[in-house]
């Protein structure tokens, strides 16, 4: 047994698990004043990105680069992603009040809801992965709900999941969010990649 590898794959493992507590404190805190919560999704995807495809753990240089990065170059597009985020959480708290067709309405609006999910699963990713056009990005991100919906699946799965183990020891909110945002990032640009090249779709990712 090669102690110096096993070893070296401890440590690798150590550090990855430490960056994880570390990005998950840095995006809850980032979220704080709510409408910084486009460009914290955004550096969220972008460390997990950068950790699945060059295995770089560092954290709060990094996310804070992508930070800034989300505000300057996709501003139109959060704040239209903001204020889509807030009417949805308005309709919610304003169909409890209707006394009456309630049912329907909250069906409606969760359909709404899972499309606008799904849809900023794939979306983030895609933002920090290739260089394209907003409108682009938005027309992959819908391709993507089609073609790889088991990914949406998966990641329902793990948040659920994350969510029963944080209700009993919230210990798991230390490094359960950003463990998910990178499992799913790093299949979904896989998977991606793989259908492009496949295509030999000429996109260009930084």
């Amino acid at each position: 047994m090669n102690l110096k590898h096993e070893h070296n794959k401890l440590f690798q493992a150590l550090e990855f698990v430490t960056s994880l507590v570390q990005l998950n404190m840095v995006f809850l805190l980032t979220i704080l004043p709510v409408i910084t919560l486009f460009p914290a999704m955004y550096a969220l995807s972008a460390v997990t990105r950068q950790w699945a495809i060059n295995q770089d753990y560092s954290v709060f240089r990094t996310y804070f680069h992508y930070f800034k990065e989300g505000v300057r170059l996709h501003y139109k597009l959060g704040a239209a992603w903001s204020l889509f985020l807030i009417v949805l959480l308005m309709d919610f708290f304003l169909i409890r009040q209707i006394d009456s067709g309630q049912s329907i309405l909250f069906t409606g609006l969760f359909v709404i809801s899972f499309v606008f999910i799904a849809l900023s699963l794939f979306l983030f990713p895609i933002l920090t992965h290739y260089e394209m056009k907003t409108r682009d990005a938005l027309k992959l991100a819908l391709f993507s709900i089609m073609r790889y919906g088991y990914i949406v699946i998966v990641a329902l799965l793990l948040f659920t999941a994350f969510g029963m183990l944080a209700y009993r020891s919230p210990l798991y909110l230390l490094f359960g969010f950003s463990f998910i945002v990178f499992l799913t990032t790093k299949l979904y640009l896989h998977q991606l990649d793989r259908t492009i090249t496949s295509r030999h779709v000429d996109i260009e990712s930084p």
